[in-house]
């Protein structure tokens, strides 16, 4: 186990330095921080950026520079939106961040009678800080393309795309990951209370 035990030992640390309290709590507020992101700002600000005929989604898909100057003119009247989005978005990553490795701690101290059951968790935690490490990138490269529209680097527009595909590879990994973790939880939850055994926390 020394090989796992070094690769995961950073996720173990964060699981280790708070209680389970701690950590739901910490996970309570990054939900309402999450959760509050998209329905308060994403969702508004999003329409207003609309108006414009685009949306940044359709900047990130642009493949071509003149594709990704024809929507940079569009966006010039609401460029003030396009720039509290990119702000709103590294929110939505930290709070995503926090809320995640809370919930996943969590399912560590509960799964942890168990070497092989509680990888599933810290697994999950891994590959949490593969996408939002993604996510921050492919955001970076937007606003770098839209902060220079007359002279940013073509080369921009292909670490935006493949930052993308990255990004979406791996939540498409990083969600199921999480309901598993929290499934085995339950499940373990649900036979202890039949065979009268308490997991060990």
């Amino acid at each position: 186990m020394r090989g796992e035990i070094s690769i995961f030992r950073p996720v173990e640390a964060y699981a280790e330095a708070g209680s389970s309290r701690t950590h739901g709590v910490v996970a309570i507020i990054s939900f309402c921080v999450f959760v509050g992101t998209i329905v308060f700002g994403f969702v508004p600000v999003t329409r207003e950026i609309e108006t414009s005929g685009y949306s940044t989604a359709d900047l990130q898909e642009a493949t071509t520079r003149t594709d990704v100057d024809a929507i940079l003119q569009a966006f010039e009247p609401v460029m003030d939106s396009v720039v509290l989005l990119s702000v709103l978005d590294y929110l939505f990553i930290i709070a995503g961040f926090f809320l995640f490795f809370s919930l996943h701690s969590l399912v560590m101290k509960r799964l942890s009678f168990d070497d092989r059951l509680v990888l599933v968790p810290k697994l999950g935690m891994v590959l949490t800080v593969c996408s939002r490490l993604l996510d921050s990138l492919e955001n970076l490269w937007v606003i770098l393309i839209y902060s220079n529209p007359d002279s940013y680097p073509t080369a921009l527009i292909s670490l935006m795309n493949t930052t993308q595909s990255a990004k979406w590879l791996v939540v498409t990994i990083e969600y199921p990951t999480l309901g598993l973790a929290i499934v085995l939880v339950l499940l373990v939850r649900f036979t202890s209370l039949f065979d009268g055994k308490t997991p060990r926390i």
